[in-house]
């Protein structure tokens, strides 16, 4: 990373945290000062990272879809300090066309990103947990501003995660807490490799239709941790779109 922030003393929580976006920022956030609590559903992984930034690191192996669970891990977290922010990474993508839409699927992917998401920062912006000046960024996607075949939930989920992010920026904005959203284009990661191997030569395809090509997690996590950063006091309630190009053509 080439652009420095100083969080020392700060401390995180992200969730989705043991692969592609959500591991990118939890391990810059670390190696800027701050301390995190790294939420996710691979122990092995979890450990992983535990075992190599000790200190620094909290981890926690729950769903974020269990809101007992998720609170008990963050209140627990806050014991030994305030804290400043989140960054909502957990997500989940599934092939939902409209002729085979399965209700289960879609509930679980709009669960995960976007209750999950509210929940979360419902959760942190208590006056017993949030340190003054929070600030929180909830991950959306293109899908969620531009139309995505076969992709109905998930662009249903990210489109409502946007719009929600806007409306806990106004009811969190007398505590001088920040809400906003980050709208990435395609990413490799691991959700997305997934796409690739159900569907050969999608991948040329996405390349094509991003002017700049295709990113990547560091691209994402540098305007994460300007987001979260005191540079950005003055924005809430924005999605800011990091797609190279895709979502203008």
């Amino acid at each position: 990373m080439n652009i420095n922030f100083n969080f020392q003393d700060k401390r995180f929580v992200v969730t989705g945290a043991t692969s592609g976006i959500g591991k990118r920022i939890a391990t810059d956030l670390i190696n800027s000062g701050a301390t995190v609590l790294a939420i996710g559903r691979r122990e092995e992984r979890l450990n992983e990272l535990k075992e190599k930034y000790k200190e620094k690191l909290y981890v926690g192996n729950v769903d974020v879809n269990n809101f007992e669970d998720l609170k008990n891990l963050i209140e627990n977290f806050a014991i030994d300090g305030k804290i400043n922010g989140s960054v909502h990474c957990a997500g989940i993508n599934k092939f939902t066309p409209l002729r085979a839409f399965n209700w289960k699927d879609a509930e679980q992917i709009i669960k995960t990103s976007l209750y999950a998401g509210i929940e979360l920062v419902r959760i942190i912006s208590s006056k017993k947990i949030t340190a003054e000046k929070g600030s929180h960024v909830l991950i959306a996607s293109v899908a969620g501003i531009k139309g995505e075949t076969g992709f109905t939930a998930y662009s249903a989920a990210k489109g409502a995660l946007i719009s929600a992010v806007k409306t806990m920026a106004l009811e969190l904005a007398i505590k001088d807490i920040r809400v906003n959203s980050i709208t990435p284009g395609w990413i490799p990661t691991e959700l997305t490799e997934g796409i690739d191997a159900r569907y050969p030569g999608h991948l040329d395809t996405i390349k094509l239709e991003h002017p700049l090509g295709i990113g990547s997690v560091e691209d994402v996590s540098n305007l994460l941790m300007f987001l979260l950063s005191d540079e950005a006091k003055w924005i809430t309630g924005s999605n800011i779109v990091i797609d190279g190009g895709y979502s203008v053509k």
